[in-house]
């Protein structure tokens, strides 16, 4: 197997993991749960890269912080109207350079109509899982949790930030169970609770 194949294979199992909110924004969380979120999702993908010799770089972006997919649940309206400070990287894809890389959503969510990339191959830039970017940031990657709550103070006024916590582990509720039972943008069904 090639670096190229290799590096392939281990981005789409990292993929291949639930997106659970909330999660530490750690590898070891993402690896021990066997789920995570955008956090602990890339760091678990920065670290297994890194050990096959494949540097990567934290990338944050601004996006919608639910996904046009579902924009007409009524259970995630609290949150249709605010942005969210996305993690993603870049990865130097061995004789491809950098290349944006998204992990976040598992394939039966991209399936079921949210943004990402299936069956990537090495050799161009994953759609980001916020879809829509409004604005990208390279961070120190020695201070990415404290560049990532910066740009949250910036964001978020007034109840905002606990509207996206609750948006986020409403996400996370419905994906469980949307995950077997169909698309993610039927609006009838409301979510079981927070996980």
């Amino acid at each position: 197997m090639s670096l190229n194949d290799a590096v392939v294979a281990m981005v789409r199992s990292v993929q291949e993991l639930p997106y659970r909110w909330p999660s530490a924004p750690t590898a070891e969380s993402a690896r021990s749960e066997g789920s995570g979120s955008c956090a602990s999702k890339h760091a678990l993908l920065a670290q297994q890269l890194i050990a096959m010799g494949v540097p990567s770089r934290p990338l944050l972006c601004i996006g919608p912080l639910v996904p046009s997919a579902l924009a007409d649940r009524f259970d995630l309206g609290q949150g249709a109207d605010l942005l969210e400070v996305h993690e993603l990287l870049t990865v130097d894809v061995p004789r491809v350079g950098p290349c944006r890389v998204d992990v976040t959503w598992d394939p039966p969510l991209i399936r079921g109509g949210l943004p990402g990339t299936l069956d990537w191959r090495g050799d161009s830039d994953m759609t980001p899982a916020v879809g829509l970017v409004h604005d990208w940031y390279a961070p120190d990657p020695g201070h990415l949790r404290l560049a990532k709550e910066s740009l949250r103070r910036r964001l978020y006024q007034g109840d905002q930030r606990a509207r996206r916590d609750r948006t986020l582990a409403a996400m996370s509720s419905a994906f469980a169970a949307l995950r077997d039972e169909g698309s993610p943008s039927s609006p009838s069904r409301a979510p079981k609770g927070a996980t």
